[in-house]
């Protein structure tokens, strides 16, 4: 790949390695703390009028008469007893011990199996609640990642290698961050509901962009249905289901737009929840589309919602509808045999939850909520075939193959092959495999392999191209071959796939920035910080170091900041996160000073037993965000380091430039399982199979195993010119054809992103200062300026979108 190709005009506010901030200086000036208190004269001799000393807990005159000594608070209004002060002092005293317990750290070295496999409860707000967090969430590659730093700079805790004048300064500019949720120049979110619906002209053509962006990765509406669900609000309909489901659809099409709609398309989804309790009441497969419209949106939005109990909400709902067997799946609960189009929309459902809940699953290292891994699964993929050509009694006959339901399908045959990854590597600990050169790898990649050069030549505008499959390729092969608790010290031959795979999508990634390709998603950014930490793990490898020149690894890691900097216009805590990766980098390129020869990769002993429980695992030292932990670094300076600070060094401009990001339909936070089926539903009774077939065989070319991990897709489908297998890209690609998308699952600097990620888990994040949020005459004004300019500005996009993405430059 061409990387200088792909270097772009440099946003305003950064300044890369090397180059210095106003006044041509940093300032690396130590803090001076002092911390000073002034007792008042107590109330007794206030009255008396005598002179009140400092004692404690009473004063001399007080403690001669054996009185109670008292001062009065003018703050509080009330009186408060000296001792109080003795039992502060006291608190103070025992935070200050448990503090030096928590970051006192073993000079022994570290283990790389208890690193990886240790799991633990982290906070990551000051704030906020314990989460726990299992081996398949990533935290191990940022634990990681700060051991190198600590093994280049000679320290021994990682308070050393981020000062504490910088540490403060992350910490404030982290608070700022998060008191301003807001794009350059409106809100990104709302207050106030959207009292009505878009004009008809508008929301045809947003409905049309959310068939466009949204049902190619996930097809969670019946298109025909939803456009008479569509006329029947706008008639007048009072039904709970059909005026959520649409102001949803508004919602979730708006984000995709430009990001200046943000804030009004928060307000259709404020405008959203008044119908939710009334459209859920039922428990049925309507119900199940509101937990995935819902999950959808808070995709590429912070949301008053947690994604973590909606998808473990609809993936309980999908086992009390039986819609988890092929056995039951065609039937209701009475018993009844359900028509064509209700068991297809089951199938899509049960697809597009148990994605989101598996991908939950591995990017919180938690179980499942299905609790059956995918060897169990045996439910048929729905019909491949246009959503017109499918009635309630059944799919007319000659129906074409649709590529837009194939590129679903394809997506979650990438959930299962991810799925298989995490129960091998992630889970528990087995006998096999012990390293990364067993045949399994092998066998593994090979499946990833042929899952890649399946992937479509064309996306029809999605997005969701060859290109963007070949950055998820790229992220299971991450996945793979990083450190996981089933081999905790991978090879040299893993930490050359993984640096070369995250250098691919490094690269990609910023292209997608640039072209405005990808839904600036919570979890795409994630997705950068595994390309950043990733790329810093594989510098332990002084085989990677001599590959790799220092220049070269530069300017691969000032490409990640930089698009990490543009990914922080959307979410607030981000921007403050690079200023810690400035000394955390600096830190782990000294390996480059030191000698060529030096390994840091941790260590693990060999056959180590897989521990019997989880008190056998030494949890190594929680991580907390910058808002919480680094107030905790003490002012440990062991001598200033004149050196540029590497990375970006954020300015702080007057004005800054925005940046706007348009959003695509490929960002979802889901994850894998493993196996899959073309299953045929079983016949409804009454229905003439002569009018109606099952489309399968138009485009299977390989009969189907369902006891198969893996079921390869058709090299060709008729009347589908761009389904071709044989021209699948090359990975190392030109800088015409660097990918426009990526595989936005994991979250590897959970401690940098706590505010965002706390309230993905569970509970919703409440600033600490007051947010601005779009008011109802800025709404009224973006609705004015949609409607007006928006119509031409829709087709325009979705004419680009379908031009960029077939032009012979996408397709390699």
């Amino acid at each position: 790949m061409d990387h200088n190709a792909a270097s772009l005009q440099r946003p305003r506010g950064f300044r890369p390695y090397g180059e210095s901030g106003p006044g041509g200086q940093e300032s690396h000036e130590p803090s001076v703390s002092k911390v000073a208190h002034t007792l008042t004269a107590c109330c007794r001799c206030r009255q008396r009028k005598t002179r009140c000393d400092a004692g404690l807990p009473r004063c001399g005159p007080c403690e001669r008469s054996n009185t109670d000594c008292e001062y009065f608070d003018t703050a509080k209004g009330t009186k408060i007893s000296r001792s109080y002060v003795i039992h502060l002092q006291d608190r103070v005293r025992a935070l200050e011990a448990e503090l030096g317990r928590l970051t006192q750290e073993d000079d022994e070295p570290q283990d790389a199996e208890v690193m990886v496999r240790g799991a633990g409860l982290v906070r990551f707000t000051e704030n906020d609640d314990s989460r726990f967090l299992g081996p398949s969430s990533g935290i191990a590659m940022t634990r990681l990642v700060m051991e190198l730093a600590k093994q280049n700079t000679g320290t021994k805790s990682i308070k050393e290698v981020v000062p504490d004048t910088k540490a403060r300064q992350i910490k404030d500019r982290f608070t700022n961050e998060s008191s301003k949720p807001t794009s350059k120049v409106y809100p990104l979110t709302s207050n106030v509901a959207a009292e009505k619906l878009p004009t008809p002209d508008l929301m045809e053509r947003l409905v049309e962009n959310f068939h466009q962006k949204a049902q190619y990765m996930l097809p969670t509406l019946h298109e025909p249905s939803f456009r008479r669900v569509v006329k029947d609000v706008y008639a007048g309909s009072l039904d709970p289901y059909n005026n959520f489901a649409v102001r949803m659809v508004v919602a979730v099409s708006m984000q995709k737009l430009d990001i200046k709609w943000a804030g009004l398309a928060d307000s259709y989804y404020l405008a959203a929840l008044p119908y939710l309790e009334a459209a859920i009441r039922p428990m049925n497969l309507q119900t199940l589309q509101c937990f995935a419209l819902i999950a959808q949106y808070s995709l590429v939005t912070s949301t008053r919602t947690a994604s973590y109990w909606v998808v473990g909400m609809a993936s309980r709902l999908c086992q009390q509808l039986g819609i988890t067997s092929e056995a039951t799946i065609a039937h209701s609960e009475s018993g009844v045999r359900l028509s064509p189009l209700e068991v297809d929309m089951r199938r899509r459902l049960f697809w597009i939850i148990t994605s989101m809940e598996l991908g939950l699953a591995h990017s919180l290292g938690r179980p499942s909520a299905f609790g059956t891994t995918p060897d169990h699964i045996n439910v048929g993929f729905f019909e491949a075939v246009d959503d017109r050509y499918i009635t309630t009694d059944g799919v007319m006959p000659g129906s074409p193959s649709s590529i837009k339901k194939l590129i679903a399908i394809h997506f979650f045959k990438m959930r299962l092959l991810q799925a298989e990854i995490r129960r091998q590597l992630y889970l528990k600990k087995r006998p096999e495999p012990d390293n990364d050169q067993h045949p399994w790898f092998e066998a593994m990649e090979a499946k990833l392999e042929r899952w890649r050069q399946s992937s479509p030549n064309n996306d029809e505008g999605s997005g969701l191209s060859q290109i963007w499959f070949n950055g998820r390729y790229n992220t299971m092969i991450v996945f793979l071959y990083r450190p996981s608790p089933q081999v905790p010290e991978p090879s040299l031959r893993a930490a050359q796939k993984c640096f070369e795979a995250s250098t691919f999508n490094i690269y990609m990634q910023r292209e997608q920035i640039r072209t405005k390709s990808v839904d600036l998603t919570w979890v795409f950014t994630q997705s950068l910080f595994m390309a950043l930490n990733t790329v810093l793990w594989t510098l332990s490898y002084p085989d990677i170091r001599k590959e790799h020149p220092r220049m070269e690894v530069e300017t691969h890691l000032n490409t990640v900041l930089e698009a990490i900097f543009l990914a922080s216009e959307r979410w607030p805590g981000v921007e403050s996160a690079l200023e810690l990766y400035d000394d955390l980098v600096k830190a782990c390129l000294k390996a480059y000073d030191g000698n060529s020869e030096t390994s840091y990769v941790v260590s693990s002993p060999s056959n180590r037993p897989s521990p019997a429980s989880p008190s056998e695992v030494t949890t190594p030292p929680p991580l907390s965000s910058p808002a919480m932990a680094l107030k905790s670094l003490s002012p440990t300076h062991s001598g200033q380091d004149k050196s540029p600070s590497f990375g970006f060094v954020i300015d702080n401009p007057q004005n800054p430039q925005s940046h706007k990001q348009t959003v695509q339909a490929g960002s979802a936070p889901l994850i894998p399982d493993d196996r899959q089926t073309f299953t045929t539903a079983p016949q409804r009774h009454g229905i003439h199979q002569q009018h109606f077939h099952h489309p399968t065989a138009a485009y299977e070319d390989t009969s189907f195993d369902p006891n198969s991990v893996y079921n390869t897709l058709p090299s060709s489908i008729p009347g589908l010119q761009h389904w071709i297998t044989s021209n699948a890209i090359p990975m190392a690609a030109t800088s015409q054809t660097i990918p426009f998308s990526m595989a936005e699952e994991q979250n590897y600097n959970l401690a940098l992103m706590g505010n965002q990620y706390s309230q993905y888990l569970q509970a919703p994040y409440e600033p600490q200062q007051p947010v601005r949020t779009l008011n109802h005459e800025e709404q009224i004004e973006l609705m004015n300026t949609l409607e007006m300019d928006g119509l031409q500005d829709l087709e325009d996009l979705m004419d680009q979108s379908a031009r960029f993405f077939s032009s012979p430059g996408s397709t390699g």
